[in-house]
């Protein structure tokens, strides 16, 4: 049991490494294409997966119902890859999503500007100032989607278990360290907790999709918190009616066993519904 995510520069090898890792194990690859076939199935629109997919968001998308749209059903679909076991993930704020998983390894792969540039002038064909454009452009999008997404430095070494710099490292060697580190870094109990944690996490974007987006109750900051099928709803509603119905909902859930109630009522609410 093993997933392995990956966080990279643009030109570090980073793609092809993750790729390589996953074929070398025999592990299902998530990338942007297989990713988004996930999202469109769960109902994200094209304009959606565009506007946000490892991107830096405007200004004004803070306030948009279709910004927490993404963001739930992008947890979703990483969150259900990842109970699968054994699986490489290539970006997408996988190693903010799967933080303290047991079993999960967090990599980073970078390398000096002038490798990474020499890189992309030779893969696309360009001159030295529009692979310096093209690197620029990358980072400050992946940075950007996220600090916009999840409010962290996407450059924080702490978010890594594993930072490889392929300025002298080739895909191949880079691959045997990690396949390496994969064999330290098991445990006898990881298999047990890491079901457990992600059978939970799985359970709790399943009542919130059922709440918000099939049976489109409006509760702002609705959160769902699952453990061993005992589910705790916490949000604001505005009326009682709607209190019980998210129980309800969320009681009808296959492996929610109990509910906690935590939901506020208030006759204040009013703007707009950030989950909706």
């Amino acid at each position: 049991m093993a997933i392995v995510t990956f966080s990279r520069q643009s030109g570090s090898l980073g793609t092809q490494t993750a790729r390589a890792l996953a074929e070398a194990l025999g592990f299902a690859f998530l990338d942007k294409d297989s990713l988004e076939r996930r999202l469109v199935e769960h109902g994200v629109t094209a304009a959606s997966l565009e506007k946000y997919d490892e991107k830096r968001p405007g200004f004004w998308e803070i306030f948009s119902s279709d910004k927490n749209r993404y963001l739930h059903f992008l947890k979703t679909v990483i969150y259900e890859f990842a109970r699968e076991g054994r699986g490489v993930l290539l970006g997408r704020g996988g190693q903010v999503l799967l933080a303290g998983v047991p079993g999960v390894l967090h990599v980073r792969i970078v390398a000096p500007v002038e490798v990474r540039r020499r890189r992309l002038q030779e893969s696309l064909s360009c001159d030295e100032r529009q692979a310096e454009q093209i690197l620029r452009h990358d980072d400050t999008d992946r940075a950007g989607f996220h600090r916009f997404f999840f409010n962290v430095n996407w450059d924080d070494p702490q978010l890594y278990d594993l930072i490889l710099n392929t300025k002298n490292l080739s895909t191949e060697t880079a691959v045997a360290l990690l396949r390496s580190a994969l064999k330290q870094g098991r445990a006898a109990d990881q298999e047990r907790l890491f079901r457990q944690v992600m059978a939970d996490r799985c359970l709790e974007q399943e009542v919130v999709t059922r709440i918000l987006y099939q049976e489109k109750v409006p509760v702002k900051f609705l959160e769902a918190e699952a453990r061993d099928g005992v589910v705790t709803l916490n949000g604001t509603v505005n009326t009682r009616a709607a209190v019980e119905r998210c129980a309800q909902i969320a009681a009808s859930v296959p492996g929610v066993e109990k509910v906690e109630n935590q939901l506020y009522y208030s006759t204040d609410l009013y703007g707009y519904m950030p989950h909706a």
